[in-house]
């Protein structure tokens, strides 16, 4: 199954999936095509870091991202092969098991995320900033589930649903635990 010649977009697309020949007839999708809206980059550079510099990151803050909201669809498929892949993790393999476990016509995008640069000088920079985006994003999607409950606890009546309200007031506080973690 493994590819001798250690092209990550092969290992990705042929996957004993025997589409190899599909994926070079039909192009996947490219980072050059992703739109470049502030939330799309996060997410992008996100994937980035934790596909290039897993150590840095950290298999937990991976895993928590894993969790996260996507809004482009394309990212959210590559989101999803890194959480299919975790069990890889600390593998030298990393990145050929994410592009294993995405659909073939996404290997590519894999491969693009994996070696896209990442703006930093220095290794310590490297580090700082991969924890960084990841916060970033983590923190972001933390933020949205706290409006949500937010809304809900609000439409809430508290003297006709106690337990309910009880429960959101919980939920809330352990977002916004979460949440300062991330600081």
């Amino acid at each position: 199954e493994q590819a001798a010649s250690g092209d990550r977009r092969g290992d990705g697309a042929s996957a004993g999936t025997g589409q190899d020949g599909d994926a070079a007839r039909t192009p996947g999708p490219s980072i050059t095509q992703l739109p470049t809206d502030p939330v799309t980059r996060l997410e992008r550079d996100a994937l980035m870091a934790v596909l290039q510099q897993p150590e840095a990151v950290g298999r937990e803050r991976a895993q928590r991202m894993t969790s996260a909201a996507f809004s482009n669809p394309t990212l959210a498929v590559v989101r999803d092969g890194v959480a299919a892949s975790m069990d890889s993790f600390d593998s030298p393999r990393w990145l050929d098991r994410v592009a294993e476990e995405v659909p073939a016509m996404f290997a590519g995008v894999v491969s693009e995320l994996g070696i896209a640069p990442i703006p930093a000088k220095d290794d310590r920079e490297l580090s700082i900033y991969c924890q960084g985006v990841v916060a970033s994003l983590i923190g972001r999607d933390l933020l949205a589930s706290k409006a949500e409950l937010l809304g809900r606890l609000q439409r809430t009546d508290a003297a006709a649903e106690p337990e309910r309200y009880r429960e959101l007031q919980r939920e809330l506080m352990r977002v916004e635990a979460d949440r300062r973690e991330l600081i």
